[in-house]
């Protein structure tokens, strides 16, 4: 299976992106669109594991007791990488605070004894809402970008994180809670 940590967003913060989203989505490109209730804050991609492994990292993040109080997250803005004329991914921007910092790095720590390496380029916090590989014409669609680049969109209360699976289907990925990580008060 594939896994990842991340942070589940709530409905009303969905909701408030999918309705943010429709001009973005009215504009006819070639992205590929995450559905709305797969939205979430990736924050460490670990990849290919077997069940074995996926229990050993469940096990080692709740044994670590990430030292994070409960904080907010705000969610504001869109982009995309790369910069330049090309577009590969759509996202809203996550707001960086050194809580969220703490968490990612505290994850890291975690599971770097089972061989899990940390990410070699910085944290980049953002949700993705649409992939692309093909070759477009974007100007318009940048356009709308660099108008709602500030935009707030919502703001959450962050009490948890959660080791999430991923299994690729013809229709898209499907997202399954493998295990919930309640957040522990330094």
């Amino acid at each position: 299976m594939r896994i990842f940590t991340g942070v589940k967003l709530d409905d009303a913060v969905r909701d408030k992106i999918a309705k943010e989203l429709k001009p973005f989505k009215k504009a006819g490109t070639s992205i590929r669109w995450i559905e709305n209730g797969n939205f979430h804050l990736t924050l460490k991609f670990i990849g290919e594991v077997d069940g074995a492994m996926a229990e050993r990292i469940a096990g080692a993040l709740a044994a670590a007791k990430i030292a994070v109080a409960p904080f907010n997250l705000r969610i504001s803005g869109f982009g995309k990488f790369p910069a330049g004329e090309d577009l590969h991914v759509f996202w809203a921007g996550v707001e960086g605070n050194p809580e969220l910092q703490a968490l990612f790095s505290g994850i890291e720590t975690a599971i770097l004894p089972l061989g899990i390496a940390r990410d070699e380029r910085p944290f980049h916090p953002h949700l993705t809402l649409g992939r692309n590989r093909a070759k477009y014409n974007f100007k318009a669609f940048f356009a709308r970008i660099a108008e709602k680049q500030d935009l707030f969109l919502a703001e959450m209360r962050v009490a948890a994180f959660q080791l999430f699976s991923s299994r690729l289907t013809a229709a898209g990925p499907v997202y399954s809670v493998f295990k919930e990580i309640t957040l522990v008060q330094s």
